[in-house]
């Protein structure tokens, strides 16, 4: 069987990775010059930088794939403190609850608010099916105080996205199914944890030694000249029982036939490829999802210029407490080799949802907007020593409200054109082990179909 990936972000290649495992010969089109999408890490002046996702979550699929890679000597685990999270709450940073009896003495809640939190398993659940949001949810079951200071930072951390307007059952399955499962988002969402952990042999967060970009360079690597850079596909045709993809390079056509042709690219990139007649329409919710502008601002500090001991994986901002980052990552305190000795680094996270703007500014105009944040939060009393800015014009794509009309495209797309699939980061989950199980699932598929 020959198939055709078309993009080698991280769920194409792993799409890529699983075929070539099952005995297909598979061609991987990339427009970019590297492989990895999203995935950058810059090593400069003694500092390694995460410019896109900064780890990965363990995962059945990632032990799968690190095993097969033979990644496991190059694997870093982060460090104890990287267990203990912040917020920002009334000006000030304060450390989020680890557990249970930390709900009694944290200053992240009111009492008010803890005592809704310990109430929430006997508020009555709704078990229809309409298309809730997030906000909607957390509020009809915890209350303002929880959504506004827990929730709400907690969806610009991974969408840097609007709870009022992502969909709950889309972007936030594990908490909308707990309460139809159990009844209970506590209750439920505790027991869905402990079920998906129950698979995995290594839990929590994981990186390598030489950044994030270990991992797509490994699984590049074993594509060979299979994996064609800076080529661009234009088209889709019908041909035969197959398809022709239509492609191009530096030096002309590069066009393949293949069995069947997998879509990995970014949702917004599909608008630029010519399917058969009629399928751009129904290509629409696709091609005009959300994707607000984000961008990371890496800063590097002596440790003697930061008063907070940073002693921790970051800093959330919630909306309400009105500053200019979304969140703060302290980088060098969550894995070993990030910072110079006596150094450490920030990684700032600006714009989305909340404020597009500081996602597309540049870094004179961003830089002292941020620097006046860390000020107030960590006490840093100096100029920093490192600075690596970098925009993502279409970021996360956002999950919002009738999210339905998007996978039910693709959907759609899919039947009309056997052979054809879709799958990325913006259909069933947007962090990188949600995108390592999407192109791992899709091969199967194809694997079994074809």
């Amino acid at each position: 069987m020959q198939v055709a990936v078309i993009g080698a972000g991280i769920t194409g290649l792993s799409a890529a990775v699983e075929l070539r495992g099952r005995g297909a010969q598979v061609t991987v089109f990339e427009a970019a010059d590297r492989a990895g999408g999203v995935i950058s890490t810059i090593r400069r002046d003694g500092y390694l930088v995460e410019a896109g996702p900064t780890s990965l979550t363990a995962s059945a699929g990632l032990e799968a794939l690190i095993d097969r890679l033979a990644l496991g000597p190059k694997r870093l685990t982060p460090s104890a403190a990287a267990k203990r999270r912040f917020i920002v709450r009334d000006g000030a940073v304060v450390a989020l609850p680890s557990g249970p009896l930390d709900l009694v003495s944290t200053r992240a809640l009111s009492a008010s608010a803890k005592l809704r939190l310990l109430r929430e398993p006997f508020v009555s659940a709704t078990m229809d099916g309409d298309d809730e949001s997030v906000a909607d949810l957390v509020r009809r079951r915890l209350g303002d105080e929880i959504l506004t200071y827990l929730v709400s930072p907690f969806v610009a951390g991974i969408y840097a996205g609007d709870p009022e307007r992502l969909s709950a059952r889309h972007a936030l399955p594990l908490l909308f199914h707990a309460e139809r499962r159990h009844g209970s988002l506590l209750v439920g969402g505790m027991r869905e944890a402990r079920a998906r952990a129950g698979v995995v042999r290594q839990k929590g967060l994981t990186s390598f030694v030489d950044g994030l970009r270990t991992l797509p360079d490994a699984m590049a690597a074993t594509l060979g000249s299979q994996l064609l850079l800076n080529t661009r596909v234009h088209g889709i045709t019908r041909e035969g029982d197959g398809w022709r993809v239509h492609a191009v390079d530096a030096g002309g056509a590069r066009d393949r036939y293949a069995d069947a042709v997998i879509y990995a690219g970014p949702a917004h990139a599909l608008g630029a490829i010519r399917f058969p007649d009629g399928i751009a329409a129904r290509l629409t919710p696709v091609t005009g999802l959300p994707h607000p502008p984000v961008a990371t601002l890496a800063l590097g500090f002596r440790r003697d210029e930061v008063a907070h001991p940073l002693d921790g994986f970051g800093v959330l901002c919630p909306e309400v407490e009105q500053r200019q980052v979304l969140g703060v990552l302290f980088s060098s305190s969550v894995f070993d080799g990030r910072a110079p000795r006596d150094h450490v680094l920030l990684t700032c996270f600006l714009g989305g949802s909340r404020d597009p703007r500081m996602g597309a500014m540049e870094t004179a105009e961003v830089l002292p907007k941020v620097l006046e944040d860390l000020r107030a939060l960590l006490g840093v009393r100096a100029a920093p020593t490192f600075v690596h800015h970098h925009r993502w014009r279409h970021a996360i794509p956002q999950y919002e409200l009738g999210h339905d009309a998007v996978t039910n495209s693709a959907a759609q797309v899919e039947s009309l054109l056997p052979g054809v699939y879709l799958v990325g980061q913006w259909r069933s989950g947007v962090a990188l082990g949600d995108c390592i199980a999407q192109g791992q699932a899709m091969a199967a598929r194809v694997a079994t179909e074809r």
